[in-house]
């Protein structure tokens, strides 16, 4: 078996296991205030009832949290659980950024799917919170949003908080305090399909490096072409690889299928400086 393929079926047989079993509303409930607890270190998550959390923030505020909705959209799609996860997270983190200072050495992109960005901001309409996330357009189909990133955890930034940057400011120092952070980026695989590595949390975001990408030191047959699944997967192969790219469009949809993270099973070219859909002009 060649040694990339034996690593990525592995991923994926891990994740059919973790999604094999509807989880009853107990289990999803004790689930979710487990991952919600890796999410947001600083609070205290407890369980109060089945789909029902209390939470104690560290400014103080006490909260009940609902999962009924959450629960009914894992239903529809178990692999999701951990994106279900993130949105409520990215959600109720915001409720300390006022009172948390904003440190420019701590922003970084991260690369989200347009979907993503959309669902969560109907969420926080839903539920009655007036607020943008700080994003702008990658593509037409990824965005970037960005983030702080301390010690305890991500939070995503909100357009009330102004870094009196422009736009093309704040990307340039978000993508500079992302190379700083980021572990020894790797690249393995065959002469079909490798694989990106940066620590698993960022690997989409490496699209926002264009050294990378531009430096000829990732050769492929033809331009480069990749998929970001998930946050932590990025493929790599080359547009005239045909064998390549059979094999990165069906690894890119099984990451999308089993999660959890998913991004996107769309591939991407890169081309004049910048990444668009493979196939699109």
């Amino acid at each position: 078996m060649r040694p990339l393929l034996g690593v990525l079926i592995c991923v994926l047989t891990l994740c059919l296991a973790i999604g094999a079993e509807m989880l009853t509303p107990q289990a999803f409930t004790e689930e979710f205030a487990r991952a919600l607890t890796r999410a947001l270190p600083s609070s205290s998550v407890s369980v109060a009832g089945d789909l029902k959390l209390t939470m104690k923030e560290a400014n103080g505020i006490n909260r009940t949290v609902q999962l009924n909705n959450a629960y009914n959209e894992y239903k529809l799609d178990p692999q999701r659980f951990g994106d279900i996860v993130e949105t409520f997270s990215a959600m109720f983190s915001q409720s300390a950024s006022k009172e948390t200072a904003l440190d420019r050495t701590r922003v970084v992109p991260v690369i989200k799917d347009r979907q993503w960005l959309d669902e969560l901001h109907n969420t926080l309409k839903g539920r009655g919170v007036a607020q943008q996330h700080l994003a702008e357009p990658f593509n037409k189909e990824l965005v970037v949003v960005y983030a702080l990133d301390d010690p305890n955890r991500m939070r995503y930034l909100t357009t009330q908080e102004d870094f009196g940057l422009s736009r093309a400011e704040l990307r340039a120092l978000a993508v500079e305090n992302l190379k700083r952070v980021l572990p020894k980026i790797e690249l393995r695989g065959d002469d079909e399909v490798m694989l990106m590595s940066a620590g698993g949390n960022y690997e989409a975001s490496l699209l926002l490096i264009d050294d990378i990408w531009s430096s000829g030191q990732v050769k492929v047959n033809g331009d480069i072409v990749v998929a970001i699944p998930t946050r932590d997967v990025l493929l790599v192969t080359g547009s005239r690889n045909r064998a390549g790219l059979k094999r990165v469009r069906e690894l890119a949809a099984k990451f999308v299928s089993q999660g959890p993270y998913e991004l996107t099973d769309t591939l991407f070219r890169y081309r004049d400086g910048r990444f668009t859909k493979f196939g699109s002009r």
